[in-house]
């Protein structure tokens, strides 16, 4: 199930935003008309968001409206105070998903243009291509997947080294960095903000000095 092309991923969050306000803290059914008005669209172009937001654990579709499922929630309520936990909770569901297995398959060998990654995420799937590309949006967001210096998407730094590791790394391909990676996310998400951003820009430093340079970028 891909993303409607009606509504970009940034208007489709806004949908999860407007659910919590309108659900209140016991997440109740929201009309689809109340979704509608605060987002000055149409019922149709809200509508046409819900299979995927439905397909990846988001809502709950019904007669009375919509509802947030937990996963939603929780969504929901870390977006309004914390950007960064909010991706890593998608991140960590949507892991092992069918479009995070494509994506790994497709970027194994190396990054890839948005237009060609989105073209080979959506093969065999009805509508139009922005749908597709609209999906390589979620699944950044989500932090599945990088972008590079050149704009190209690649797997995340940690994502591209065991893709590329060998049986002699597959016990521990990073060392002394397995007690880190093998932390619950949840010891992550008690650290003060300022504290959890520098941690992941210092695990991004890492990962990337340890992935191996193709040979285009040695020679710069």
């Amino acid at each position: 199930m891909l993303p409607t092309e009606r509504l970009t991923p940034r208007r489709q969050l806004e949908i999860v935003d407007i659910m919590l306000e309108a659900g209140g803290p016991d997440c109740l059914p929201v009309a689809v008309q109340t979704i509608a008005s605060q987002l000055g669209i149409s019922v149709k172009t809200v509508s046409r968001a819900s299979a995927f937001l439905s397909h990846t654990g988001i809502l709950w579709t019904g007669k009375s409206g919509w509802t947030l499922t937990s996963l939603g929630s929780k969504l929901a309520r870390l977006r309004s105070t914390d950007t960064a936990r909010a991706r890593l909770l998608l991140r960590d569901h949507w892991q092992g998903s069918w479009f995070d297995k494509r994506a790994l398959k497709q970027l194994a060998s190396g990054p890839m243009e948005d237009a060609k990654l989105a073209e080979a995420l959506s093969a065999g799937l009805p509508g139009p291509r922005e749908r597709g590309l609209y999906l390589t949006e979620w699944m950044a967001y989500a932090l599945l997947l990088d972008r590079d210096e050149h704009g190209l998407f690649t797997l995340p730094s940690s994502q591209r080294a065991s893709t590329t590791s060998g049986p002699e790394t597959a016990a521990g391909p990073f060392g002394v960095l397995d007690p880190l990676l093998n932390t619950p996310t949840e010891q992550f998400s008690a650290l003060p903000d300022a504290d959890f951003i520098a941690l992941m820009d210092a695990y991004r430093t890492v990962f990337a000095s340890l992935t191996p340079k193709t040979q285009s970028q040695a020679e710069h």
